[in-house]
């Protein structure tokens, strides 16, 4: 598929069209986490839609076999990083590479070492020697480390909504352009 093409992203379950984009606009969604399997593009003016993993360009190779026993996927490597710091999923699920078919622990794989929860995170921000390890403060450190993580979702939580949000401008504004002929002051 060419990156020359205009593209539409049809937003699962809602319907919500964005776009014309063009296909790194795509694969920069995709790195942040904002496109989900189910979501559909199209790269004939909407005349036909394929769901995303279905666009090799976009890499949505991955299957992630859920706490649940329920396969998500084919997804990016960005999402797999971005459940990880969310905490929905541990270094032990397996995943399954769609390309190739093999699988494993998460932990096993090159990117893991990458994944946030290497970065920050609750459970690596309250390691070190700054932190006694008595019992009153093992007690306050797992209170802390609970509101970190509750506060760590509530953050990627709201990234998620802003990056929607914005999505939701820029095909405001294609259509405005579109409509007008001009740019929205």
């Amino acid at each position: 598929m060419s990156s020359s093409k205009e593209w539409f992203l049809r937003k699962s379950p809602e319907g919500e069209v964005f776009g014309p984009i063009t296909l790194e606009d795509l694969k920069s969604w995709v790195a942040e986490s904002k496109i989900s399997p189910m979501d559909k593009v199209s790269s004939d003016a909407q005349q036909s839609w394929i769901r995303t993993p279905m666009v090799p360009e976009l890499q949505m190779d991955w299957l992630i076999d859920m706490p649940d026993n329920t396969l998500y996927g084919p997804t990016s490597v960005s999402t797999i990083q971005e459940f990880l710091a969310r905490g929905e999923i541990d270094e032990n699920v397996n995943v399954i590479n769609t390309l190739d078919r093999s699988s494993g622990r998460l932990a096993e794989q090159t990117f893991y070492s990458d994944s946030p929860h290497s970065i920050r995170g609750a459970k690596t921000t309250l390691r070190g020697p700054q932190w006694p390890q008595t019992a009153e403060h093992s007690q306050q450190d797992a209170a802390t480390q609970r509101r970190l993580i509750w506060l760590e979702k509530q953050v990627m939580e709201l990234q998620h909504q802003l990056g929607m949000a914005e999505l939701y401008q820029q095909s405001l504004k294609a259509q405005f352009r579109e409509a007008t002929g001009r740019d929205p002051l």
